[in-house]
């Protein structure tokens, strides 16, 4: 390369903060000045003078360089932010009120804080943290979890019916295998792009045969997300036509698998007794079998119907109050403990910052320029998403108890720690979200070009 070439691009780029993006800049810029120098070439001008012009066309390095360098600073998005941080400070005030039970519900406010803080720490390294490494490892990251799931369904140690894995003294759930087990999906399918049909029956199978251990632990709610984060990936993947081929026919084949989901599904339950008999008295909320397994929705009921608008209810039910009467306070029940303890005003204000929190990773996902990256994000939002949703209608007994915590509020150290990861990974995805290489980027952005050459005029989009 002509040392004045160099040297151009060198000025341009002692700019540019963001080592990364060095190379396709200088690629780009060296194939433009090289058209400019062609363009010369064929006005008579002679080979240096040629070069000449065309670094004198391209404008003032130091301009471009500074230009090009807020173009490419990494972005944060602070919204989804601060709505974590308000989510979570709610969720750190209730778990402080319920270190100070009487009762066995008592948590342990120091362990609260210990996982809150590994939580933290791990949606920072995360954000920080090139996500596009883990294309590449989608198969191992597969692998693994699937073998961390196959331990804990053989060796693991039953608690409330499901099986936990010891690990340093803590009982880890199998929680963390969603998040392993999406990456790994959304890096299959970056792999079998314009595939076609065949990749749609490849990834129904690598997906079926990771549901296979969730079901058998058993946990119905970790399933369920999975299958709910399988399914919108597919169908969002469908519609950006990212496997080439019929649209409506992957779409009417998709559907049909869905379909056919849901009858299995329904199968199972059908199956066994004792689930028939939970949905029957769920549909009763609870009232067909009030002394039985639909107690807690009684409960549910009458704890919310007895709490104020504003500050704690006074209010106790049977003489005890809401850590006596009312399980899983901490967990599965938690938003009734907040409403029994903060008030009405209280939990609109959560739910509406649960809503607000929701919209918000929707639109960041859906602003990702890379297929692989809005996988990722659109993963993780279904994943918080759904824990969010299900959790809040099962606090007001509008969908059946399967034990979903809801995100940065229930006490769980391990849960905990994987909604901050999934935090951390549409970060991630949306801190490099300029940051990608040209080639990298979506069809319909010009090839990814920040500079043109059209009808001898040269021209430098930096939007």
């Amino acid at each position: 390369m002509d040392n004045r070439i160099s040297s151009f691009l060198d000025n341009v780029c002692i700019h540019i903060n963001c080592k990364s993006v060095h190379k396709d800049i200088r690629e780009e810029l060296t194939s433009h000045i090289t058209e400019l120098r062609d363009e010369y070439l064929r006005k008579g001008s002679t080979e240096a003078e040629a070069l000449d012009m065309a670094i004198a066309s391209m404008g003032d390095c130091d301009e471009i360089g500074n230009r090009l360098n807020r173009q490419h600073k990494p972005q944060t998005e602070w919204s989804i932010i601060i709505l974590t941080a308000i989510i979570a400070l709610v969720g750190g005030v209730i778990m402080f009120i319920s270190s100070k039970f009487e009762s066995l519900q008592a948590v342990s406010f120091e362990r609260y804080l210990f996982f809150a803080f590994i939580g933290i720490a791990v949606m920072a390294a995360l954000y920080f943290f090139d996500y596009t490494k883990l294309k590449r490892l989608a198969l191992p990251i597969y692998l693994i979890a699937l073998a961390a799931l196959i331990f804990t369904v053989c060796t693991g140690n039953v608690i409330a019916g499901r099986k936990y894995i010891s690990f340093i003294g803590l009982s880890v759930s199998s929680n963390y295998a969603t998040l392993l087990l999406l990456i790994a999906f959304a890096g299959f399918m970056e792999k079998l792009k314009n595939k076609g049909g065949i990749a749609i029956v490849y990834l129904i199978g690598i997906g079926g045969v990771s549901l296979l251990p969730i079901v058998l632990l058993p946990s119905l709610s970790q399933a369920l997300v999975l299958l709910a984060g399988y399914a919108v990936l597919m169908f969002s993947a469908v519609m950006r036509r990212h496997f080439g081929g019929s649209r409506r026919l992957q779409m009417f084949s998709l559907g049909g698998i869905a379909a056919a989901g849901v009858l299995a599904l329904a199968a199972v339950v059908a199956s066994e007794p004792h689930r028939l008999h939970r949905i029957a008295v769920f549909i009763t909320r609870g009232r067909s079998d009030s002394f039985g397994s639909g107690w807690q929705q009684v409960m549910a009921d009458n704890w919310l119907s007895v709490s104020k608008l504003f500050g704690r209810t006074t209010e106790t039910i049977s003489g005890y109050g809401i850590d006596m009467a009312m399980p899983s306070v901490t967990t599965d029940y938690v938003l009734i403990n907040l409403i029994a303890t903060l008030g009405w005003a209280a939990g609109i204000a959560l739910i509406i910052l649960a809503a607000l929190f929701i919209i918000r990773m929707l639109m960041t996902a859906r602003r990702v320029k890379t297929s692989y990256g809005h996988y990722l994000a659109l993963a993780s939002c279904t994943v918080l998403s759904l824990q969010f949703i299900i959790s809040i209608l099962m606090n007001f007994n509008l969908f059946p108890l399967m034990g979903m915590s809801l995100p940065f509020i229930s006490y769980g150290g391990t849960d905990y720690v994987i909604d901050m990861a999934l935090v951390g990974v549409i970060l991630s995805v949306w801190r490099r979200n300029n940051l990608i290489a040209a080639h990298d980027k979506p069809k319909g952005s010009k090839s990814g070009k920040f500079i043109v050459f059209e009808d001898g005029k040269l021209i430098i989009n930096f939007k």
